[in-house]
This record gives C-alpha cells, sequence and structure tokens, in this order.
C-alpha cells in the first residue's frame, strides 16, 4: 500500500457467498473514488491485490488527468466454481454501500448488467448502464482513444493509417466502427473467433489470430483487452509506430515505457487516452452533465500537451502523463467523503429499483 500511496485497502471474504477479493482506494484527494467491478479467474489473492492496487492507482492518475473532481479505486473479486454469483454480488453491494460515498463503482472486465443489477439491490453506490441519459460507456471509452490516436497520427504525418486491433469486446468494437468511418485499414483479434470475425464482416477488416495480432504490419497497434501487454519479451515484436488502445495498465513496467521510446515507438498513455468512460460517469453521476462530448474530445488536446512536454524533457511521454495527473495530487491526502467540495453523487431512479 505504501509504495503506491494508497489511502484504504480491503481484504472481502464470505464464505456463505464464497465472494473473495479486494476493494482499493486510492486516492480521494480531489474527490470520491470512482471505480469498476472486475472479476477474473486469479491464479492466487496475491495476484489479485496486485491487480486491484495497480489498477487503482490508474484510476486516479485517469481521473486527474482529465480534470475530473474524483479519486481512484477497483474491486477486484476472484471468480471461482463455488461462487454463488448474485449473493456475493449483494454482499459486495452492502460493503460499498457501508463505505459511505467513498468508493462509487460500475461494470468493469468480467462484470455484467446482472452483476450490477444485484449490487443495486444493496447499494445506491453502482453505475448500471441502463441509467436513462448515460449512453455506452464503450463507446465513449472508444470516442476517447480515437482522441487520442487522432492526435498521434498527426504527429507522426501518418493520414490513412492501418491498425491493428487487440480484442474486439464492448470498446474494441466501437473503436473498429469509429476507425472505419475514418477510413482506416483495419486487422483485429478476439480470444472470440465469432466476435472477431462479425466485427471483421461488419467493419472491412481482416481477422489476426490472437497470438500474432502484436507482431502484425501496421501504424498502430491498439491493446483493447487486458494489460501488460507491453513488457520486455514482447516489445522486440511490435512493429507499431504507435501504441495507444483502450486496455488498463498495458505497461507492464515504467521501464517499459522508457525501451518504447527508446526505440522510437509512440505511446498513448492508456490512462489518458482511455478515459472516455470515466469522464462520461462522473460528469453524468457527479456533475449531472447531459452530455460529455466536448470533454471527451479534450483528449486530443491533453495527449498534445503529453507529445509536447515528452520532447521538452527529453522523457517518455507515460512519464509526461505521469508528472502532469501528479501535479493535481499534491496536496495530503485528507480521506475526503462522498459530499468533498459540495460534490453529491446523482442517484438516478432506474438505480434504486429491483
Amino acid at each position: 500500500m505504501a509504495e503506491q500511496d494508497h489511502e484504504q485497502v480491503i481484504a472481502l471474504q464470505n464464505r456463505a457467498c464464497g465472494l473473495r477479493g479486494f476493494l482499493a482506494i486510492h486516492d480521494t484527494t480531489l474527490g470520491p473514488a470512482l471505480g469498476g467491478t472486475r472479476i477474473w479467474r486469479y491464479a492466487s489473492e496475491a495476484e489479485a491485490l496486485d491487480d486491484a492496487l495497480r489498477l487503482s492507482r490508474a484510476m486516479t492518475y485517469k481521473a486527474s488527468l482529465a480534470e475530473l473532481p474524483c479519486g481512484g479505486g477497483k474491486v477486484v473479486l476472484i471468480d471461482h466454481d463455488r461462487l454463488d454469483r448474485v449473493a456475493a454480488f449483494e454482499a459486495l453491494g452492502l460493503v460499498v454501500e457501508n463505505l459511505g460515498g467513498r468508493f462509487f463503482t460500475g461494470v468493469d472486465v468480467g462484470t455484467t448488467a446482472e452483476d450490477l443489477a444485484a449490487m443495486a439491490r444493496t447499494t445506491a453506490y453502482v453505475a448500471c448502464e441502463s441509467a436513462p441519459g448515460l449512453g455506452d460507456i464503450s463507446e465513449h471509452t472508444a470516442q476517447g482513444v480515437w482522441q487520442g490516436m487522432r492526435a498521434c497520427l498527426e504527429a507522426l504525418g501518418i493520414e490513412r493509417p492501418r491498425v491493428a486491433i487487440q480484442g474486439v469486446g464492448g470498446v474494441g468494437r466501437w473503436l473498429a466502427r469509429i476507425l472505419h468511418e475514418q477510413g482506416a485499414e483495419l486487422l483485429v483479434a478476439d480470444l472470440d473467433p465469432h466476435r472477431a470475425q462479425q466485427v471483421a464482416e461488419t467493419c472491412g477488416a481482416r481477422v489476426v489470430a490472437p497470438e500474432e495480432i502484436l507482431a502484425a504490419d501496421c501504424d498502430v497497434f491498439a491493446p483493447c483487452a487486458l494489460g501488460g501487454v507491453i513488457r520486455h519479451d514482447t516489445i522486440p515484436r511490435l512493429q507499431a509506430r504507435i501504441v495507444c488502445g483502450s486496455a488498463n495498465n498495458v505497461l507492464a513496467t515504467a521501464e517499459d515505457g522508457d525501451e518504447l521510446a527508446r526505440r522510437g515507438i509512440l505511446y498513448a498513455p492508456d490512462y489518458l487516452v482511455n478515459a472516455g468512460g470515466l469522464i462520461r460517469g462522473a460528469e453524468f453521476y457527479l456533475l449531472g452533465r447531459a452530455d460529455s462530448r466536448a470533454s471527451i474530445a479534450r483528449i486530443y488536446d491533453r495527449m498534445k500537451r503529453v507529445l509536447a512536454l515528452a520532447q521538452e524533457q527529453s522523457i517518455s511521454t507515460a512519464r509526461a502523463a505521469d508528472q502532469l495527473a501528479e501535479a493535481r495530487l499534491k496536496q495530503a491526502k485528507t480521506f475526503r467523503d462522498l459530499f468533498w467540495g459540495g460534490v453529491k453523487v446523482r442517484r438516478p431512479a432506474a438505480h434504486q429499483a429491483d
């Protein structure tokens, strides 16, 4: 906890329903912590805890760089055969509710609309994507990725890019649609071959085997699945000039960002370009805004600012983004609650149903 400066970590364990995992609140300096609930078949509790710590810290930096009135948190649950899924998510909702608004959660890898509905029976602090006016969070995220990618393409003078998308689930599918509309040539890969083929037919893409997509001949490699794909043993395989996607924690280590820069590969920091969903959620629930398109479009300007700072200081774009995010986090932690600075989470009636 101390190494990454976390405020609070809760171990989740309920033998009756099989709930196991961690709820991590990284920082509430700027407001209540926001972050999704992820469920995955982790090999160990240590692996799940490490993921919770890394992802919650990334959420703080994402919120800070996006100039939002919130901090970062995350729930990571361990999926296993004895899990009573409905009861587990209801139990998790009680934990979140008892935090009194310090943490607000929503969809993430592995969670479904049914999971969120189960949580909504026991807490008001969960974002259900069926809320009127919220829109599709995956689409908002993909729009942000496109804005960041657009800035990178302009920086390198690439007009009609070939983009290799790794993972075409919710965000990856939307990104493929957006890029197809922009005239890009697309390569797609997914662990679900049927899903990859559907996107290929819709967007005129070519399907590539999942194990080959990272080394594909392309201008942009867009990781849109799980993180940690850019590391010491995969970087030499990259043929792309740009790495820009929606996955969280794309870099296995900070040094991997330095290595990309050394090789002349332009990296769009993940928490900068994939912030569209968080921006929409924060503006909808915390600020009551009906439309976030202008705010998401500003990811383009922030990416340009990161590029300029990296060039000015001869550092990687990853370290430049960290500098800008940390500038808003200099004040001492104050363990603020939901009503920090007068900001109050909206509770749409749809979330109190069931």
